[in-house]
């Protein structure tokens, strides 16, 4: 895309995200720079995968939080609030959004219970992270709309932008 989604929504995701939560922190990879907001950094690692940037967010926590990746420059307060309670409320370690049919475990709710099944799956090699809809107790909500549009590609950021 010519440029790193970090550097194109950051700015966007902080102030969908601030309003609805208490603190918002960024996972960076390791040996990278730090951010514009309070940055933690993942451990070195061989893989590139989303899974360990939250399990350092996990990590941080040690307790529940919302994990939202820079990918969803449409995303809105309002929204992250719904889930955000949704979550509270569901007592389950995985609250996980649904947008066109697809999880989205990186707009979803996490709890520290889950580090020892995630280090497991790292382990076998398991880095994705809709895996873990098959293995924990889990909540899952369909959304509608478009605040769930993931941008990975230009043609994705053309429909993003259209859609603004």
């Amino acid at each position: 895309m010519g440029l790193s989604k970090t550097t194109l929504f950051l700015e966007r995701i902080v102030a969908a995200a601030s309003p609805a939560f208490d603190r918002v922190i960024a996972v960076q990879r390791h040996g990278m720079q730090p951010l514009s907001i309070q940055t933690i950094f993942e451990e070195d690692h061989d893989h590139e995968a989303p899974v360990f940037g939250v399990v350092r967010a996990l990590q941080h926590c040690a307790g529940r939080c919302m994990v939202l990746a820079t990918d969803y420059p449409l995303i809105t307060t309002a929204l992250l609030l719904d889930l955000r309670s949704r979550f509270e409320a569901s007592g389950t370690p995985l609250f996980m959004p649904i947008w066109r049919g697809t999880p989205q475990p990186l707009c979803a709710g996490h709890a520290a219970d889950l580090l020892p099944i995630l280090q497991r799956r790292i382990g076998e090699g398991k880095l994705d992270l809709r895996g873990l809809l098959d293995e924990v107790p889990a909540a899952t909500i369909e959304v509608g709309g478009n605040e769930l549009l993931n941008v990975n590609t230009p043609a994705e950021m053309a429909e993003a932008e259209r859609l603004v």
